[in-house]
């Protein structure tokens, strides 16, 4: 946590030195959680105001059904989120991987399948998209109220230079991805064919 000092703001060659008000705002929006901790997300889902979201190998935590979340390990009140009084603009990506791994039996998997054709902000990555940089780690990407955007991958970053490469995986992800009405479609059929 920022070492706070009120009173103490300096500029040294006209670099601000200190706290300011900004600091102040950006930390008291804040859940105080370590950033490298396993909280650090789910606190950033409670604060934002959109969120992106790709999983490589998973269906996104915040779309699993409590019986897939269980196999996994993932918290299913993380969906809470997306039933808040105001919830955040969200668009989720599905690698086509997903589909096919195993989570559970084949009931949970079905079911889970199902869920998804209920969502209309939900595109799948086909594996006809080919290899890329940009499909080859799941992270999330956030925008808040207050504050810069953020992505979590391994832990939550703030730096400019992180959270552009991944904006820029995102815009990728949108022009490979089916549309939400094919991706709709392809979970539907998939769900048909795990019985």
């Amino acid at each position: 946590m920022k070492d706070i000092r009120l009173g103490r703001l300096s500029q040294v060659d006209g670099v601000r030195r200190g706290i300011d008000l900004i600091d102040l705002v950006r930390l008291a929006h804040y859940d105080h959680v370590d950033p490298d901790g396993p909280e650090a997300l789910r606190a950033a889902e409670r604060r934002a105001t959109e969120i992106v979201s790709y999983d490589t190998l998973a269906v996104p935590a915040l779309l699993q059904t409590p019986e897939y979340a269980a196999v996994l390990g993932t918290d299913p009140d993380r969906r809470d989120v997306l039933r808040r009084h105001l919830p955040p603009a969200c668009e989720f990506f599905v690698h086509e991987t997903a589909l096919h791994a195993w989570v559970g039996d084949r009931a949970v998997l079905r079911a889970q399948l199902r869920h998804l054709v209920h969502h209309g902000d939900v595109r799948l990555v086909p594996f006809t998209a080919g290899a890329r940089a940009e499909f080859r780690h799941s992270f999330t990407l956030l925008r808040f109220a207050v504050g810069g955007p953020a992505v979590h991958t391994e832990a939550l970053s703030e730096r400019f230079d992180v959270v552009a490469r991944y904006q820029e995986a995102v815009a990728v992800l949108r022009r490979c991805a089916l549309t939400a009405e094919d991706s709709r479609s392809a979970f539907a059929a998939r769900a048909e064919i795990v019985r």
